[in-house]
Parts: C-alpha cells; structure tokens; sequence
C-alpha cells in the first residue's frame, strides 16, 4: 500500500487516503497536560478513519446490510398485506 502501486500497476484506489493520513501523522505530537495525561495536539482519527474504511469498507458494508433487511422487512409486510387484502374479499 505504501507503494502506491494498485494491482494493475497504476496508483492504489486507497494510496490518496494512506498518503494524506502520512502526512497528518507527520505533524502529530504528544502534548502533555498540567494534570499529567497526555493527547494529541492535532487529531488525525478523521484521516485515520477515512483510510481504514477505504481498506475495508466496513461502514458500507453495514448500510449494505441494513438496506438489505429494510428491504426485506417490507417485502414481507406487502406479502402480509396482500394476504390480508385477498382474504377479506
């Protein structure tokens, strides 16, 4: 990944993301409070995230999943309606 080479030899479909998220971690720094704890001065988890979901579409794939039964519940509930509709007739 860090190549930037895809499988077909041009640029990877996630290399944009990785590249973006390297260079936010360039500028990343561990500042550390009176009390003691420690953060990020600058937040790259948005960067971060962005990157990880290009990798493994797990929040697409999630819609996908929840459409898919959104779409099933309803084709259910027209079945039952119809069911209902012919038998009162």
């Amino acid at each position: 990944m860090s190549s930037g080479r895809g499988i077909s030899g041009g640029v990877g479909r996630c290399y944009p993301f990785f590249a973006e998220f390297k260079e936010c971690l360039k500028t990343e720094s561990i500042v550390t409070m009176e009390d003691g704890k420690r953060h990020w001065k600058n937040n790259c988890w948005q960067v971060r995230e962005d990157y990880f979901e290009c990798l493994h579409a797990k929040k697409e794939w999630a819609m996908v999943r929840r459409v898919d039964a959104e779409e099933k519940r309803q084709a259910v509930e027209e079945k039952r309606q119809a069911e209902i509709a012919a038998s009162g007739q």
